[in-house]
């Protein structure tokens, strides 16, 4: 079995505001091809011919919301960093997750310590100097800032992290194609007053630091238009209107609905049905059953019986902490403890699909765990590595390996002496309690290969499918996984010593991220996440008798134009009425 070597961290100093009237901004030294720490000097020079800027940009008085002064007792937050919660950075059309989802504010800086892409474990610094516009907001669908730097920062950016493709390059300020020309922060909704908090902080540090840039804190509904065009590249520009799916009076009557001969039942109130109107998120309950729906009356009996389906509320509950968890067990065992009577007569392991619908930060994704029976044992473990030469070094790597711990990304230990920050306040106020891992790099594959190669359908994964991918997933891998283990330890008996107990780790149970289509709105993650399942045993049925070039995003895009989907889940609630 491959094993996957961590990567020395590569730290990129595209920029900074080192002021030195000598030397240019960008330094002309030949550098080596790796990428190495990288010092640019010199004084930040104004760009005069930059009209880059079309009026979809321009920021009216009325999108402008007034920022209050910080208050006193936070001021001294101006002198240290300051720490921004941010899931992932857009450099154009280029992606990276952030680590641990927190960029630092630094005196001369943005520092971002990124993964993702075609690299990891990357360094970026973004100076201060070279930001013309900074654009930001909390009251938009998805938290964001968008960034308008200097020219400079992009060139050396291309030359370090080339980015070109048939249409030119990744990122390019001066590009007509609006999704190229900007990064974007994708920002962590936070509470109302570690808002208020950041909004102040991040605002009056960047007047500061940057007095000649403008910085401005954006209405949602502009900053939603913004998103949109660096996303979707849709710019405002009228279009002939569409009739919206709007559901009437009679519709909106709450009814009792009911699956497999009525023994699986869901009372939708008219809240529930309301969110199949254009425009509205659904909410765990249309969720749940179109997934029943499936799970019963569209899959083949065959795939039924090797499917489990998980509702909206496990992955919920499997990782939110509990005043009744027990402080003197692990975390490990508390998030277990939380859902074990879950599955008491249920044997996961007997299952090749287990399907797992998750809500978090209101946006709706699903992972797909396949062939958990196909996990090596320890014994299987050693094995590779007796036929490898008999290596005693590699034996006791790979059970070292094997029995890899992952560290809870909750602290079972508090220093009720050290005086707690704002961040640290946040970290309190945050119920999620999953699992980090250092060393998981999801494996980013196609979705057509998944489910039509027999080699890959085999194989041992946790599958993750995001109409956003806004951020990376390997913290709910690693809880998964984490889970599974303890799942098995608490329902295989093994003797003592026994080497056939099965290892669920990074290197045997990998993560996967399917490239799958992606929604062009805010709302309709729900939608996809219902007809990624649908599709997907569709599609496997579909490939398993007939050796066809139709693929898994013709089945997704066909069934979700429009708002075919809102009324295809409307017909299939009508139809299960029960009187």
């Amino acid at each position: 079995m491959a094993k996957k070597a961590k990567l020395p961290t590569e730290i990129i100093c595209l920029s900074d505001d080192d002021e030195d009237d000598n030397s240019n901004h960008i330094n002309s030294k030949t550098q080596p091809a790796s990428l190495t720490p990288i010092k640019q000097n010199g004084k930040s020079i104004k760009m005069n011919n930059q009209s880059i800027d079309s009026t979809i940009w321009t920021i009216h008085e009325k999108d402008i919301i007034h920022v209050s002064p910080l208050p006193s007792k936070y001021s001294d937050k101006f002198k240290k960093p300051f720490e921004v919660r941010c899931t992932s950075v857009n450099f154009g059309i280029v992606e990276f997750s952030v680590e641990s989802d927190i960029l630092s504010m630094t005196e001369t800086d943005f520092e971002m310590k990124l993964t993702g892409g075609f690299t990891d474990n990357l360094n970026i610094k973004l100076a201060y100097t070279d930001i013309l516009k900074f654009y930001f907001s909390f009251e938009s669908c998805l938290p964001v800032a968008f960034i308008h730097v200097r020219n400079e920062f992009a060139i050396l950016f291309d030359k370090y992290i080339p980015t070109s493709d048939e249409h030119g390059k990744g990122f390019n300020p001066n590009s007509k194609d609006e999704k190229r020309r900007h990064i974007i922060f994708c920002l962590k909704p936070l509470t109302s007053d570690m808002e208020r908090i950041h909004i102040s902080t991040i605002y009056h540090f960047l007047k500061i630091k940057c007095p000649k840039s403008d910085i401005q804190c954006i209405s949602g509904s502009r900053a939603d238009e913004l998103y949109n065009l660096t996303r979707f590249a849709k710019l405002s520009i009228p279009t002939p209107k569409k009739t919206l799916f709007i559901l009437n009076t009679n519709d909106l009557m709450a009814k009792t609905v009911g699956l497999n001969n009525n023994t699986i039942r869901f009372d939708l109130s008219s809240d529930d049905l309301h969110c199949l109107n254009e425009g509205e998120f659904l909410n765990d309950n249309i969720i749940d059953f179109y997934l029943q729906y499936i799970y019963h009356e569209k899959i083949s009996e065959e795939d039924r019986q090797r499917t489990y389906l998980f509702n909206s509320f496990f992955y919920k509950r499997l990782t939110q902490k509990d005043n009744r968890d027990n402080p003197n067990i692990s975390a490990a065992e508390r998030r277990y403890n939380r859902v074990k009577r879950w599955l008491r007569d249920v044997d996961l392991f007997t299952k090749t699909y287990i399907i797992v619908p998750i809500n978090q930060n209101a946006h709706w994704y699903i992972v797909i765990i396949q062939n958990l029976n196909n996990v090596p044992t320890e014994g299987d473990l050693i094995s590779d590595d007796e036929d490898d030469q008999y290596d005693d070094r590699l034996k006791s790597k790979k059970r070292r390996r094997s029995s890899r711990i992952i560290r809870s990304t909750s602290n079972n230990v508090s220093n009720s002496s050290s005086p707690k920050t704002i961040d640290d306040f946040i970290d309190e106020l945050d119920d999620v309690d999953e699992v980090t891992s250092d060393n998981d790099v999801p494996l980013i594959l196609d979705i057509e290969s998944l489910v039509g190669t027999k080699t890959r359908s085999q194989s041992s994964a946790i599958i993750i499918f995001d109409s956003l991918r806004l951020a990376s997933k390997t913290r709910v891998a690693a809880t998964l996984r984490e889970f599974i283990q303890l799942e098995y330890d608490h329902k295989k008996t093994l003797t003592s010593g026994s080497l056939a107990r099965k290892l669920f780790n990074i290197d045997t149970i990998l993560t996967i991220e399917a490239t799958v289509p992606q929604q062009q709105n805010y709302s309709d993650c729900g939608l996809y996440v219902l007809q990624y399942i649908e599709s997907f045993f569709t599609h496997l049925t579909y490939s398993t008798m007939n050796n066809q070039s139709t693929t898994f995003s013709n089945w997704c895009e066909k069934n979700l134009k429009g708002s075919t989907k809102r009324k295809e889940i409307l017909n299939v609630i009508n139809e299960h009425i029960i009187s």
